[in-house]
């Protein structure tokens, strides 16, 4: 609760104190709401027909230096350029309103506060400020302008409201904490049915726990017996396996003795094999050769057979020719 009303900017007695030492007791007074300062004669200088000025965070920035903490610092332009004047905006709790006073008795200090500024012959440059009330609220001006946008309120009312707003809270909390009351005997009774029923189980548990040991007692004898039996086997497994090895080295030797006739047999096979090779690849050219001898054979026997069907022709003209001579 004390978080809430913390969060939803309730005053401690501190910062009570301190409005009402900055408001002179009078909380009919309206201000600005949300807070809002004032900074007047900020240094513009006249550039291609226009007024031209520092930023707004700027100021902001030594603004915050001084421990103000403004939210956010806005220059007013109108249509020469910069006015001249700037809204300073704070938090709307009551630390804020804190800041905005203490903003505004710095300058009145050093006598450049709000009467300061119209009461000024000559300004001079250096900066004055206060916070905005509702003189300044409903002033013919462009800050005028921009504060119409917001809403004026006084001490009392803005009071008035955070105490609405913290009865309001301290009714839904208080509705909350019952609702949370009647959720809490909810859990208790579910607590206490689950208490009883977890020492159900814990009783149950424990019979269960003396059973298994026994069992696991039961298991551990078996496995004794077991093991007992296993090395047994082992045992005789192993002789066998020694019998086994010493049959096996025996049977290695005989098949090295083996694959050595193996190995020879096989040497002159390869020697039959090459020699088998290059007696095809012999017989193939003789085949070869033969061909051709036998290619070349018809060529000449047919030339032959030519020769000697054109023998009688040449003997017939012979003998032609010679009776034509005789």
């Amino acid at each position: 609760m004390e978080e809430q009303f913390k969060a939803n900017g309730s005053m401690s007695k501190s910062t009570t104190e301190a409005i009402e030492a900055s408001v002179g007791h009078d909380s009919t007074e309206l201000f600005v709401w949300p807070w809002v300062g004032i900074v007047a004669n900020i240094p513009v200088e006249k550039k291609d027909g226009r007024y031209i000025g520092k930023s707004g965070s700027n100021l902001r920035d030594k603004l915050a230096a001084q421990d103000f903490n403004p939210v956010r610092v806005t220059p007013k332009w109108n249509y020469k350029g910069h006015s001249g004047f700037a809204v300073v905006e704070f938090n709307r709790d009551w630390p804020g309103f804190h800041n905005a006073m203490m903003f505004e008795k710095a300058f009145e200090s050093n006598q450049k506060g709000k009467r300061d500024y119209f009461a000024a012959k000559h300004i001079g440059d250096e900066l004055f400020g206060w916070v905005a009330r509702d003189e300044d609220f409903h002033s013919n001006s462009i800050v005028g302008e921009h504060l119409r946008k917001t809403d004026l309120k006084s001490i009392s009312e803005i009071e008035a409201e955070c105490k609405r707003k913290d009865t309001k809270l301290v009714m839904n909390l208080t509705n909350t904490i019952e609702v949370k009351n009647m959720r809490l005997k909810e859990i208790e009774c579910k607590y206490n049915e689950t208490l009883m029923s977890l020492s159900e189980w814990m009783s149950q548990k424990d019979k269960m726990h003396k059973a298994y040991n026994e069992e696991i007692t039961k298991m551990q004898q078996n496995v004794r017996s077991q093991l007992k039996k296993i090395l047994e086997d082992h045992e005789h497994i192993n002789k066998q396996i020694e019998l086994q090895s010493k049959e096996l080295e025996q049977r290695e030797k005989e098949l090295e003795k083996q694959e050595a006739r193996n190995e020879d047999e096989r040497m002159k096979l390869d020697s039959e094999k090459k020699m088998n090779e290059r007696a095809t690849l012999e017989q193939k050219i003789a085949d070869e050769n033969l061909l051709r001898l036998a290619e070349d054979q018809q060529r000449e026997k047919e030339n032959l057979h030519a020769r000697i069907l054109e023998l009688p022709k040449k003997i017939d003209a012979r003998q032609a020719l010679e009776l034509e001579v005789e």
